[in-house]
């Protein structure tokens, strides 16, 4: 699995301007590349974090509480030119 990403490296991606050299560039191989019978394609990037969180109860008692969080983040291209992008969320 490649390096995550964060939200600086996906504001850097703008619309109609970023093509695919540059996202290869900034974001490694996507996990996926699709292509459609238009031409259109879509870049998936796959990112992983996990949260600990400790919190205390009646100043005795501390819980952790871990949160795992999945991201996908979905590049659309259109003739090599980025179109659109959005990234999906799965929390465990």
């Amino acid at each position: 699995m490649q390096a995550g990403w964060n939200e600086a490296d996906v504001s850097r991606l703008q619309l109609d301007e970023s093509n695919q050299d540059w996202v290869s560039t900034s974001f490694g191989n996507p996990i996926t590349k699709l292509t459609y019978a238009d031409g259109t394609g879509i870049w998936k990037y796959r990112n992983r974090s996990e949260k600990d969180t400790e919190v205390g109860l009646f100043l005795v008692f501390s819980v952790d509480i871990e949160e795992e969080r999945n991201e996908t983040l979905s590049v659309e291209f259109t003739d090599g030119i980025v179109t659109n992008y959005w990234i999906e969320e799965d929390r465990f």
